[in-house]
């Protein structure tokens, strides 16, 4: 016997006495939490939504505005009629839901959250800020975030494309070249090499846009700003036999201490230290980076990281902090915006950058020193 929540419901809207309207309200609720819930195959929209149809007349408004709400995760054909019917009702309440329900739909269908069961999470957001703030600020919030997801997927969109456009004329070169029997093997190792340098600067990315986006349950504990900082030294030598000549000055008082997530903290720092290392290629200079912290007001502490690099231009540096912004031929882009991103959104600091081209650039990052004293 199939004891699936979905049969169960299908059962239920069958059998139940729709003469009881306080059970059919209950009967169409649950259906709604069903679909809500997500995880259901085509047949078993099907199944449900040729029950609900039935619901579309019943004599009760309060049955038939529960419906409005419950046929917002439908995906069936079903769910046409059933609106077509609700939005003619004689019912204001029951027309307005059926309308709030349209609205939702169309939010659904722009984000593509009808894919996985977790979809109705941006419209549980949107509709906190309804709650607090009113539907104007609903409407802002949606178009400001249609907005931004339609320029981070044209960046992305470009970005993936310098990386694999070099990438498919490479394999087209070596095809042609096993094609025509005119194989160098030297010269076969060479674009070899560039296609898969080329693969690993797209695993970079992907692997970067899975930091920038991936949900972290945060915990945090006092770290001493000192040990956190030379551990952060540590890894950049570590990462490049070309680090491994790094020289750091540390001007931190030993006593400093910040209430952080040591892993991302680390993480942040390491992105941050490892751009003023690249900040000397090409270049005879010993890369060196000096990194100062104090006090600040008693509740924050302000640490600087200076190096005297290649330093940017006033453009480069309003760009450096953006999305794929990088002038290295293997980067991402994603260094200093992940770190950002780690400092502002997840430690509630603040990042600033200042540079001059040709003089170098000064990374300064504010932080409290208890997570709780979060006001700035």
């Amino acid at each position: 016997m199939n004891n699936s929540p979905e049969t169960k419901i299908v059962e239920l809207l069958e059998t139940v006495d729709t003469g009881d309207w306080f059970l059919a309200r209950e009967a169409v609720e649950k259906a709604g939490a069903v679909l809500r819930q997500g995880g259901l195959d085509a047949s078993s929209h099907a199944q449900i939504g040729k029950r609900l149809v039935g619901y579309a007349k019943n004599q009760k408004w309060e049955v038939r505005k529960a419906l409005a709400h419950a046929a917002l995760y439908l995906r069936h054909e079903t769910f046409e009629h059933i609106m077509a019917v609700l939005d003619q009702d004689c019912n204001a309440l029951v027309r307005n839901a059926a309308k709030r329900t349209l609205s939702r739909r169309s939010e659904i269908s722009k984000t593509d959250l009808l894919k996985d069961q977790h979809g109705d999470l941006m419209l549980r957001w949107l509709e906190e800020l309804e709650v607090k703030h009113g539907i104007m600020a609903r409407n802002a919030a949606r178009l400001v975030s249609e907005k931004l997801q339609a320029q981070y997927v044209k960046e992305l969109d470009h970005e993936l494309i310098k990386v694999i456009s070099p990438l498919k004329q490479v394999l087209g070169n070596i095809e042609i070249a096993i094609q025509e029997k005119r194989i160098d093997r030297e010269e076969l190792e060479r674009k070899v090499r560039k296609a898969g340098e080329r693969v690993d600067l797209l695993c970079s990315v992907l692997n970067s846009l899975r930091a920038m986006t991936q949900a972290v349950d945060l915990e945090f504990q006092t770290e001493g700003l000192m040990s956190v900082v030379e551990e952060a030294v540590h890894l950049v030598r570590d990462r490049k036999e070309d680090n491994a000549s790094l020289e750091v000055d540390l001007k931190i008082d030993p006593d400093i201490a910040v209430e952080a997530n040591r892993h991302l903290l680390l993480q942040a720092l390491t992105n941050i230290i490892q751009n003023s290392v690249e900040a000397y290629a090409g270049s005879n200079r010993i890369p060196s980076v000096t990194v100062t912290a104090s006090l600040y007001n008693g509740t924050r502490v302000q640490m600087a990281l200076v190096d005297h690099g290649c330093g940017m231009s006033e453009r480069g540096t309003k760009d450096a902090l953006q999305l794929f912004a990088t002038s290295k031929p293997q980067g991402t882009g994603f260094g200093l915006k992940i770190a950002k991103k780690i400092i502002e959104s997840d430690h509630n600091g603040k990042v600033y950058l200042e540079s001059v081209k040709g003089k170098g650039t000064t990374v300064t990052i504010m932080l409290p020193k208890e997570q709780e004293l979060r006001a700035w």
